[in-house]
């Protein structure tokens, strides 16, 4: 209901389909929202339940600084790292069951690798690669050491309460880079993310191999190792 709040006929709230609010001296008039009651169809649900699914994958490679840094000359002002990441997550997933390979790096010339596994230990995740090869231009000059980086996907609690998926950003310690040897990276599972790791039944892993220089900044990555 609209109300006069001085006596020169200053007007503040709703009168039919307007709402008259005022800022300072200055008064404004927009229009009644409009409440729509959302949609329950099944098309919709599973698109909301994507849209879910990516932000909260997107939100924990945005959180992992080495990969956060892999998108940031991708970045604009009007183009977020996390938009990037989104859009590139959510392209890749079907949306009818969340299945496919979320795509969470620049996808511009990985360098490829033959043979790889990954197995869930109690505590840590294991990555084994076969040697490298000298075929992919990594420059050992410029390419001191190399790392596997990604997310790890919980799915299916066993403890009543705990979300549906719980999205993990995961790391690696550094190896020295070496392209004529097996690589076998340990990635910990450590402090709070260990209570998680031993309350679900389902575990995905989904990884790059980042090569860094002397510094520690990234310079290339490899395909994804899922």
């Amino acid at each position: 209901m609209a109300k006069f709040i001085s006596s020169i006929g200053q007007i503040s709230g709703k009168l039919g389909g307007v709402v008259f609010k005022r800022r300072g001296n200055k008064t404004f008039i927009t229009k009644v929202p409009v409440h729509i009651k959302p949609a329950k169809d099944p098309a919709t649900l599973q698109r909301r339940k994507k849209f879910a699914w990516v932000g909260k994958f997107t939100k924990a490679v945005n959180s992992s600084p080495i990969l956060h840094s892999l998108w940031k000359p991708l970045s604009t002002r009007s183009v977020s790292v996390y938009n990037n990441i989104f859009q590139s997550v959510f392209g890749s997933i079907d949306i009818k069951d969340l299945s496919g390979i979320p795509i969470f790096i620049p996808y511009f010339s990985p360098f490829s690798l033959i043979n790889k596994s990954v197995t869930f230990g109690k505590s840590s995740i294991f990555v084994e690669v076969d040697p490298l090869g000298v075929t992919l231009g990594i420059d050992l000059a410029k390419e001191i050491s190399i790392v596997a980086a990604g997310i790890m996907v919980l799915s299916d609690p066993e403890t009543e309460g705990f979300p549906e998926f719980l999205f993990l950003p995961v790391q690696s310690g550094k190896l020295p880079l070496t392209l004529n040897r097996n690589s076998n990276f340990i990635v910990p599972v450590e402090n709070t993310d260990s209570v998680y790791y031993d309350c679900y039944r389902t575990k995905k892993a989904y990884l790059t191999l980042i090569t860094l220089d002397a510094s520690g900044n990234p310079v290339q990555h490899s395909v994804i190792i899922s």
